[in-house]
């Protein structure tokens, strides 16, 4: 199968079971093609030091450490994280803030796109 770049936006908040598998689902598709993740919104929050295991989710610091050794590009909305007032958890894997502009141009360059 050719390599395709695969643009995986995660906008869902993380207190549900959604950003953990779409993380889970990221980390399979960085090995067979050339993955962005794309955190939009209320998906931000995904990146915060925030405590999944307290509500009973599965932290994802080994699905973005993976997605570092696998050579994903992971990005996040510099509007989002700037409405929100948040503060990003920092990351052994690099973590983009970008702005609308620079990810809307990443999404259009994509082969395929799956939003979470």
């Amino acid at each position: 199968m050719a390599r395709k770049k695969v643009v995986l936006i995660i906008k869902s908040n993380p207190f549900s079971w959604k950003a953990f598998e779409a993380l889970r689902q990221a980390v399979g598709l960085s090995m067979e093609h050339r993955l962005t993740v794309i955190f939009l919104k209320e998906g931000v929050y995904t990146l915060t030091d925030w405590k999944p295991e307290m509500i009973g989710i599965e932290p994802i610091d080994k699905s973005v450490e993976a997605l570092g050794m696998m050579d994903a590009s992971i990005i996040v909305e510099e509007e989002a994280i700037r409405e929100r007032g948040i503060k990003l958890k920092e990351w052994s894997t690099p973590v983009d803030v970008k702005p609308k502009e620079e990810i809307s141009e990443i999404v259009k360059e994509a082969e395929v796109v799956l939003t979470w």
